[in-house]
């Protein structure tokens, strides 16, 4: 009995080994040329995660980060919020900002931001 558990523990482990993260492998050739006229939302174009290709900027509910973050970049103003298609996954919502009497103020060489 002990061996058909330890056969069994063995037999899982081996096949969740087969998986594993996506893996950067950069080839320029490959790369589409993507100009911000293509792009939804903003027109914003930023690197893959592999620094390797340009790509369009998430749009709002579109998904992103993942696995080193394969699903992708959300565009300025969103931010990449859980919970997603898989756990690793997140969906790019607007980031809202709390305006509860904020009295904080941020000096920024002589600009003074509140």
């Amino acid at each position: 009995m002990k061996s058909m558990l330890v056969l069994a523990f063995v037999a899982i482990i081996a096949f969740c080994g087969g998986f594993t993260a996506p893996a950067c492998v950069c080839d320029k050739r490959e790369c589409e040329i993507v100009n911000e006229v293509d792009c939804p939302g903003l027109g914003i174009v930023v690197w893959d995660p592999c620094k390797c290709c340009q790509e369009c900027a998430r749009t709002e509910g579109e998904p992103c980060g993942g696995d080193l973050g394969f699903s992708g970049t959300c565009e300025p103003g969103l931010s990449c919020q859980q919970p997603g298609p898989s756990p690793s996954e997140g969906i790019c919502r607007p980031i809202i900002f709390d305006n509860h009497e904020d009295t904080t103020k941020t000096v920024i060489g002589k600009y003074e931001l509140t």
